[in-house]
Parts: C-alpha cells; structure tokens; sequence
C-alpha cells in the first residue's frame, strides 16, 4: 500500500479514504461528547436537592409534635380531673371538651394501676381550644399525676384532631424535679403515623423532655401551663424522604397555644445531610416558622 501511494493517483484515493475515516472519527467523536455532557448534566440535575422536599419534612414534623403535645394536654387534663375525682375533690375550673367523658377504673383513690378512658364521641367535638378531636384516647397510670415515677401509657383508638388521624404508643414518666424544681417528664412516642386529612400519611418517633416551667401552682386553670422541650425525633415525610431532628434550644409550648411558640431544631434529611435549621420564632402565638438551607432562608406555615 505504501508503494503504490507514491502514485499521486493513488496518493489522492489514498487521501480522501483517510479524511472520511478522520470525519467520521470527529463525528462519532462529538456525539460522545455531547452523551456525556448530556448525563453529567442530567445527573447534576436530579442530584440537586430541592428546598420543597425539606419543607414538607419540616413542616410534618412540626405537625406531629403539634398533635402530640395535645395529646399530652388531653391527658394532662384528663389526669388533673382523676386525681380530683379519686381524691374526693373537684376543680373549678373544667379543662376539658363539655363533649369530652372521663372514665376511671376503678374508681377508688387506693388501687393502682387504673385504666383512664378519654372520649370525645364520634363526631367532631370542638375544645375550649378552637380545635375538634374525636375518638377516645385510653392509657394506663401507675400512680398519682404529680408523683414522681408515675408511667403513663396512651394508646389513642380512632382519635381525630382537627380531622387528622393520630396513631402510635405515647408513653409519659415524671422523673421528678430538677435541680431549679420544676417537675420534668420524659415522653416517649413510637411507631406513630399520623393520617392527614387528604389520606397521605407519615410515621413518627421521639424522645423528648419536657420540663413544666409555668402554671403548675395555678391548679385551677391549665391554660396557663408552659412546657420547654427537648430531645430528639425522627420519621418518613409523606413523600418517602427520611428525616431526623435534634432540638438545640428548648421549644415554647404552650397549652394556651396550637403551634410551637419558640425555639430551634436541626433537621436532616436525605437531601441536606448536612442539617436544615429551623426556627419557630420569638415567643409569638402563630403558625409561623423559618427554614435556613444553605444560608437561605425560607418561610413556611405549621399546621
């Protein structure tokens, strides 16, 4: 072949032969190009995390520690009205739903444990709080309220708040008091699902102290009760995405208000592993909370 390319005839095929190879190179060539800029793109796109997924994380988080914490109030109320009843005494001031029926078994002021039933019909009920429950929430209690050690175990049964569905063990102990005095009680949820009211659902797990800060001397009326709370949660959002929280300034709750009135938390998820810092706001009785992600900062509304 060398021989006969000296031939400029030959040369000239021999030339034309190589730049159709070397075109067809350079083609084949930029189409590979364009492949891998094309999947590298495309790979950057679906990598790049999305704010809305985290919000809606954030947001059901906060949505179950709302739920939560009124289950808690319920029994608080519920648990204030047995130790009056079992006692012999009666409070004046009625915490609870006029809809809302308290069973105690039995009802004696010397057996222990008793079987607490708390229902509030099976149709929406409104509370002295603007919110609707219904449904029954049953636990057991060990001791009296106040006592140190005393072991409550709720275990709601078809219960509604505001027509989302509550489901999960929630387990409360009174640790005593600290070393400031207030009483503390450790709270524990597991396997909790929550059902919102347009049937998509989402799980939920925490342990959580909660230290009672105000209103334990005003028996008489619980709407006055503060709580600070912290500890840790976590779960899967209503889209897939896992998600866990650690608190790192103690959340204002407050019985006189629905939502978290303060506080900070980090939460992680699997589009931001390395954290979300949310902030709950300054003490103020509204819906309103923040999200910083990657230094910017988003507002959204708890339920």
């Amino acid at each position: 072949m060398d021989f006969f390319c000296k031939n400029n005839e030959m040369f000239y095929i021999c030339r034309n032969k190589k730049t159709k190879i070397m075109k067809k190179i350079a083609f084949f060539s930029v189409l590979f190009a364009i492949a891998v800029i094309a999947t590298v793109s495309c790979k950057k796109k679906e990598e790049k995390p999305e704010p809305k997924d985290s919000f809606l994380a954030a947001q059901e988080n906060a949505l179950a520690q709302n739920l939560f914490d009124d289950v808690f109030k319920q029994v608080d109320n519920a648990s204030r009205k047995m130790d009056d009843s079992c006692g012999g005494t009666k409070s004046a001031f009625e915490s609870l739903a006029a809809c809302a029926t308290v069973t105690i078994t039995p009802f004696d002021a010397v057996t222990w444990p008793k079987t607490v039933t708390v229902d509030f019909g099976t149709t929406n009920c409104m509370g002295n709080d603007g919110r609707t429950r219904r449904g029954k929430l049953i636990y057991t209690v060990t001791t009296w309220y106040h006592d140190s050690g005393c072991v409550i175990t709720v275990n709601p049964q078809n219960f509604y708040i505001n027509d989302h569905k509550v489901e999960g063990t929630k387990t409360i102990t009174n640790k005593g008091r600290d070393n400031d005095g207030y009483l503390v009680y450790q709270v524990v949820v597991n396997n909790a699902l929550i059902t919102k009211p347009d049937g998509n659902t989402f799980t939920w797990n925490t342990s959580r102290m909660h230290k009672w800060v105000a209103g334990e001397t005003t028996i008489l009326n619980p709407w006055d009760d503060v709580y600070l709370i912290t500890g840790t949660a976590n779960g899967v959002a209503s889209d897939g995405g896992a998600f866990s929280i650690t608190i790192n300034t103690p959340l204002d709750v407050a019985v006189s208000c629905k939502w978290i009135r303060s506080g900070t938390l980090t939460l992680v998820t699997e589009q931001f592993p390395n954290g979300i810092q949310v902030d709950y706001g300054n003490g103020d009785c509204d819906a309103l909370a923040t999200a910083t992600i990657q230094g910017q900062t988003y507002n959204f509304v708890m339920n």
